[in-house]
C-alpha cells in the first residue's frame, strides 16, 4: 500500500448561502465550526432546499480519493455509524478504489454542512458523530504502507480516534516510514499551537497548511514574517504552503520555491487543498522531487475547483500527468 490515512468519516452536505445568512448563523467564516447533532439538524432545516449536493467527506478520505484517482494504492480508516449514511460512505470507498479499514459503531455517522459564499469561501458546520470513537491499531497497515496521512482535525482532541492516530504515527516513526501531516482550521491550529508544533517536528516528513493556518501555527504576522519563520521551522522537511488563487510555496532547506496557480474556471474551492495534498503525496510516493510533486498537486487542485463539491472527476487519472521527475 502506498498511502494509509486515518480520518473522521462524515457525509458532506453542500449549500450556497449569502454572507448575511452566514452571519446569522453565528459561525466563524472559513473555519470548521462544531455543533451538536441537534444544533446541526436545526441549521440543516433552515437551509432546506439550498442543500443541493451530498457526498462522503473528511479531508483524509478526500486525499485518498485524489490519490487513488491518479493510480495510487491507498487505504482509509475511521468509524462510521450503523446507518444509511455509514453504508453510503463504505460504498463510496469501494467506488473510488480506496481500501476499506472502517469500523462500524452503534450510532450516527458524522455530518458536515459545507456553506459556500459568493466569494467561493467555504465555512463548515460539523457534527462528527461516531467518527471520534475509532479505536483501531492498524499494525498491518503500519507494516505494509509506505506513508501515513493524518490531519490536525483528527489529532487535536481527547477521544479514541485521536489516540489511535497518534499511536499509528508512532508506529510509522519507529518503522522509519514517511508521515504527512496536514493542518486544518485556523482556530483549531491556534488553540493547539504548541501541541501541533511538537507533532510536526517529531513526526512529519511533509507538512501541509494554508496561509491562515501558518499564521495560527507560528503566531507571526502575514507576509514575509510568517514565511521566514515557516522556512526555518523544519529546514530538512518539505513544507507545502497552500495559497489559494496565488498558487503554492514549497519551503525546503531554507529556500522558498513559488509555484503559480494553474489556470482554472473556479466554481467551488471545496476540496482543493485536499486535492493538492493528494497530488503532492502521489508524486512523493512515485519518487518525484518535492517540487515536481507539488506541481502534480496544483494540477489536481485545478480539476476540483472547476466543479461543485470535493469529489475528483474520474477522468482525471495518472494518464493526464505530464510532469518530469
Amino acid at each position: 500500500m502506498d498511502l494509509f490515512a486515518i480520518g473522521t468519516p462524515v457525509i458532506d452536505l453542500f449549500a450556497r448561502v449569502g454572507s448575511r445568512e452566514l452571519s446569522a448563523l453565528g459561525v466563524t467564516k472559513g473555519a470548521t465550526n462544531f455543533f451538536s447533532a441537534q444544533e446541526l439538524s436545526k441549521i440543516e432545516r433552515k437551509l432546506g432546499k439550498k442543500i443541493a449536493y451530498r457526498y462522503p467527506g473528511d479531508n483524509a478520505r478526500n486525499v485518498c480519493e485524489g490519490f487513488a484517482a491518479l493510480g495510487g494504492f491507498c487505504g482509509f480508516a475511521g468509524a462510521i455509524g450503523d446507518d444509511k449514511a455509514g453504508a453510503a460512505f463504505a460504498a463510496n470507498l469501494q467506488e473510488c478504489g480506496i481500501g476499506n479499514f472502517l469500523q462500524e459503531k452503534r450510532g450516527a455517522t458524522g455530518k458536515i454542512l459545507a456553506l459556500v459564499t459568493p466569494d467561493k469561501q467555504r465555512t463548515f458546520c460539523a457534527d462528527l458523530g461516531v467518527s471520534t470513537s475509532y479505536d483501531g491499531l492498524e499494525e498491518e497497515a503500519a507494516k505494509n504502507a509506505r506513508m501515513l496521512y493524518v490531519s490536525s482535525i483528527t489529532l487535536c482532541a481527547d477521544h479514541p480516534a485521536s489516540h489511535a492516530c497518534r499511536a499509528c504515527m508512532e508506529m510509522f516513526r519507529k518503522e522509519g516510514k514517511k508521515i504527512a501531516l496536514a493542518l486544518e482550521s485556523p482556530p483549531m491550529v491556534e488553540k493547539n499551537r504548541a501541541h501541533l508544533l511538537f507533532l510536526a517536528k517529531r513526526y512529519a516528513s511533509a507538512l501541509f497548511l494554508n496561509e491562515d493556518e501558518a499564521v495560527a501555527l507560528l503566531g507571526a504576522g502575514s507576509g514575509e514574517g510568517a514565511e521566514k519563520k515557516l522556512a526555518a521551522l523544519m529546514p530538512h522537511v518539505p513544507v507545502f504552503l497552500k495559497r489559494g488563487g496565488s498558487g503554492s510555496t514549497l519551503f525546503l532547506q531554507g529556500r522558498a520555491h513559488r509555484l503559480p496557480a494553474m489556470k482554472a474556471k473556479v466554481l467551488d474551492t471545496t476540496g482543493a487543498g485536499d486535492a493538492y495534498c493528494a497530488g503532492t503525496l502521489y508524486g512523493i510516493a512515485r519518487g518525484y522531487t518535492p517540487l515536481s510533486s507539488a506541481k502534480i498537486g496544483c494540477y489536481l487542485a485545478t480539476k476540483v475547483v472547476e466543479k461543485f463539491g470535493a469529489g475528483i472527476p474520474l477522468k482525471h487519472t495518472r494518464a493526464k500527468i505530464r510532469i518530469k521527475k
